[in-house]
């Protein structure tokens, strides 16, 4: 089944669905009889269809591949489970949000949507609006399960659950930390350098990029030690070596504030205008959309990069064309100043949650179906290894995963599309069961470790969404197009302000426009939830 949008991908396999819009051609409202197409032949029961609106992660499968590929996932999914499963794939980061924003407010929605929280800014006040069901009951009288398999650090965050009601369902990161960065080993080679272990280490090494052709295409102008985006939330590797992390707040002289407007971000922010002053990161860094950067990457035209350690066998084993030397390491950030080099927040370890909204006639079957994706062996195996026979073999009841079978890497990673992209209960790359078959997995299992070491102490993990910035995005505390921090960031990177005047009056303005208010309610938070 394919479609031409390549922003919508529907699962369906018995119903025509219209692209960039959630009208079936047959099937009519969340409950309607469809057949499930496939080896097995049967059909789901009434009430068994189940839409699910998300982004497609940047996932380049998800994003970019062949419909009828994506089928074959689908089809087996919805074999496995008895469930008629339709997914349709929105864009990424910014794009998401404005795409979802767009369905909340026209209420084209799906059974089953991906959502940064239940107060989540795209769709405030949708909790008091009655907009999703409630799910308590409906979890502890048919799905026991995900009480068990889903860790209560989840279940207690302020983005699933309200006041002891619970209105969304947890995925998982898979981990409590994965991040880490990636440098092109060959370079390293080829320039006689190790992994910087300070940040006097990486400008040595920038300097060294700069100056000679690392990827030895005869071009040494258009090679850059990191790789930076407009997704900076994504590529920030540097803030945490000075101690701080754009989204965090610490408890400071019984006051809490986010980290976002502290002295040693601007010390941060100074480290990052030296990278761009020296012309170690491109000068157009903020216009380039995140979704090139993999580009970027296979033309060897950048030396290291934010990534995740589950990013690893792709990006290791994927091909640099015209560089036969290729090879990833994984390492955490250099130390700064003072020997710091944090690179993830504590969390609740909560990657998204899924809500269910109200208009959703049979929430009781969505919520049996997310009981069968945590608790079926099918499930577990399908989440991790895809397809029998398609992406893994089996010798003697044990699996034989190989993931430079092109059904599972290639260009677009294709194994991503189920350990990820379709995965409805957690970050499957981040699975011990995924992790274990691959080759080198004790170097992947390493990154792990190493990358825990690099988790910061955050103050306001379970704080809720403080009423003094709703509708206020641009006081939003991380790295988000549209802030006053992204945009003093920019500014002052590329110099169109004065570092210190240009921050101090960031500061002043954050703080003015409801920054002091919000200080104020989150200090009244914390002293009041760390008395219970």
């Amino acid at each position: 089944m394919a479609f031409k949008s390549k922003k919508t991908f529907i699962a369906s396999t018995a119903c025509i669905v219209l692209a960039g819009t959630m009208l079936a051609a047959c099937g009519g409202e969340s409950g309607g009889t469809a057949p499930v197409s496939g080896d097995s032949g049967t059909k789901a029961a009434a009430g068994k269809n189940i839409k699910v609106l998300l982004s497609h992660n940047n996932s380049g499968f998800a994003s970019k591949g062949p419909d009828e590929k994506k089928d074959k996932y689908f089809k087996e999914l919805s074999r496995l489970s008895g469930y008629n499963v339709n997914y349709e794939f929105l864009g990424h980061d910014i794009d998401f949000r404005q795409q979802l924003a767009l369905r909340f407010a026209s209420g084209e929605l799906a059974d089953l949507v991906r959502t940064g929280g239940i107060d989540w800014e795209v769709h405030k006040g949708a909790v008091d609006r009655g907009v999703f069901h409630e799910l308590g009951p409906l979890i502890d009288k048919y799905a026991p399960n995900l009480k068990k398999k889903i860790p209560e650090v989840a279940w207690n965050s302020p983005k699933v659950s309200r006041n002891g009601k619970i209105y969304g369902i947890p995925v998982l990161t898979g981990t409590a930390a994965d991040r880490v960065i990636f440098y092109r080993q060959d370079m390293l080679d080829q320039l006689k350098m190790q992994v910087p272990k300070t940040l006097d280490d990486f400008l040595k090494f920038a300097e060294a990029v700069k100056v000679q052709d690392v990827n030895g295409d005869g071009d040494p102008n258009n090679e850059w030690a990191l790789s930076l985006t407009d997704g900076m939330s994504w590529n920030d590797v540097f803030t945490g070596s000075f101690g701080v992390r754009p989204g965090t707040w610490h408890l400071r002289n019984g006051v809490m504030e986010p980290d976002i407007i502290q002295p040693q971000m601007k010390e941060a922010i100074a480290f990052y205008k030296k990278l761009y002053d020296n012309g170690y990161i491109e000068k157009d860094f903020i216009t380039k959309k995140q979704g090139d950067r993999g580009t970027d990457i296979a033309k060897g035209l950048v030396a290291a990069w934010g990534a995740a350690t589950y990013q690893y066998p792709a990006v290791s084993t994927q091909q640099y064309p015209n560089q036969p030397k290729a090879a990833i390491t994984m390492a955490v950030p250099p130390k700064g100043p003072r020997g710091e080099n944090f690179l993830q927040i504590g969390t609740d370890q909560v990657y998204f949650v899924w809500v269910i909204p109200a208009s959703v006639k049979n929430p009781e079957e969505i919520v049996k179906f997310l009981e069968w994706a945590w608790s079926s062996p099918d499930a577990d195996k399908f989440f991790a290894y895809g397809i029998k026979d398609h992406n893994y073999t089996e010798e003697g009841g044990q699996v034989k995963f190989d993931p430079k079978n092109p059904n599972n890497a290639g260009e677009l990673n294709e194994k991503e599309f189920f350990q990820l992209s379709i995965n409805v209960r957690e970050n499957g790359l981040n699975n011990p069961m995924a992790l274990k078959v691959l080759p080198n997995s004790d170097v992947i299992l390493k990154g792990y470790e190493d990358s825990k070491t690099t988790i910061m102490k955050n103050d306001a993990v379970y704080m809720p969404a403080l009423k003094s910035l709703e509708g206020r995005p641009e006081l939003n505390v991380g790295f988000v197009a549209g802030s006053l921090f992204y945009d003093a960031f920019v500014k002052l990177v590329v110099g169109k302000e004065d570092l210190d005047k240009g921050f101090d009056a960031f500061v002043a303005e954050w703080k003015k426009r409801g920054g002091d208010a919000a200080m104020k309610e989150a200090t009244e938070w914390h002293n009041t939830f760390n008395k219970k």
